[in-house]
Parts: structure tokens; sequence; C-alpha cells
């Protein structure tokens, strides 16, 4: 029973997940994407770092009063974003700590590992709609991410990159909750 409880518990997860909200797209941080422009749900944000250009394509849920991160269960991943998975391309050889990401588009995922731990997942497989999303056999990367709370609440599914020293950091904020990890060109 408790199996199926779970279950149901993730499915509707996943659907909400899946959920977006109209409104208008945040021009200081992303902008629709050529291929997606008639969805304005989508946000695009970039970085120039020596070695080239770094690139993030993503759905922007919004809350609509829910708190779906705190809702995820320890090991669920998710496609960081709504709708279409999320599109990250990098124009560079990367380096998240010691481990290296080959330049290239790629799919990525949030994970919840447990409690406050998170990962970011990167896949093979572009372009992915829904649940269950990309095939995990699939991953070529997982890096872990930083996660803390802010004290405002961000209603739509904010991504920045930016430039600290020649390193790039990439945070993620929806609701009070935050992700951030940190990235060099090779």
């Amino acid at each position: 029973m408790h199996r199926i409880t779970r279950l149901f518990s993730i499915i509707a997860l996943s659907a909400a997940f899946m959920a977006t909200g109209s409104g208008a797209v945040d021009a200081q941080t992303t902008m629709p994407s050529d291929e997606d422009s008639a969805d304005m749900g989508r946000g695009m944000v970039e970085l120039s770092l020596m070695g080239g250009k770094v690139s993030i394509d993503y759905g922007r849920p919004e809350m609509k009063g829910r708190d779906m991160l705190a809702m995820a269960p320890d090991g669920f991943v998710w496609r960081f974003g709504s709708n279409k998975s999320t599109t990250f391309t990098t124009e560079a050889d990367l380096m998240f700590g010691d481990q290296s990401l080959a330049k290239g588009s790629y799919s990525a995922w949030i994970k919840h590992v447990e409690g406050d731990s998170w990962s970011l997942i990167f896949n093979s497989e572009v372009g992915i709609w829904g649940a269950p999303g990309a095939s995990r056999e699939n991953d070529v990367l997982e890096v872990p991410l930083t996660y803390s709370t802010g004290e405002e609440s961000v209603e739509r599914f904010t991504v920045e990159l930016k430039d600290s020293d020649g390193k790039g950091k990439l945070s993620a904020s929806w609701g009070t909750h935050r992700l951030m990890g940190s990235f060099s060109a090779k």
C-alpha cells in the first residue's frame, strides 16, 4: 500500500511540475528562445566564458500556492523546468569541480538526493517532453548543487547564469528554494 501511495505522489508531483502559468517573461534574466517563441513559459539565459558561450533554455512553471520542491521525495529526478526538457548547451568543455563535461547540448535534470542534498544531471537526450523523461542510462554527468533558502519567494521558476571572476555561477530559484553550482571553462 505504501508503494502505491508513493507512486501516486510521484505521478501527482510530475503532473504538477508540467503545469505552467501565463505571464510576462523577466527580460533581465530570460527571453523566449527562437524555437519556442510562442511559448512565453520558456526562458533562456546565456553566459560567455573564455572558450565559448553557455546557454540554458528552460520552462518556467509558477508556484500557484504550491511548494513543489518541498514535496519531491528522496531520489526524485525532475526535468529542471516544465514542458520540454531544459537544454544546457556549451561551446566549451566545462569543469564542475573535478568533473568534466564535454562541449555540446544536453538535457538538464535536477535530482533530490535526500534532505537538503540536490544534484544537477546532464543527459545526452535533448528535447524530451513530459514524464518519465530521459533514460537514466544516458546520463553523462551528475554534479552536486548547494541548497539554501531565500527570504523572498520567487513565483516563476528562474535560472540565472553569472560570471564570477571568470567562473560560471548557475542558480535556480523557485519559491524560497535556491540551488547553486559553479563551473569553469576547461
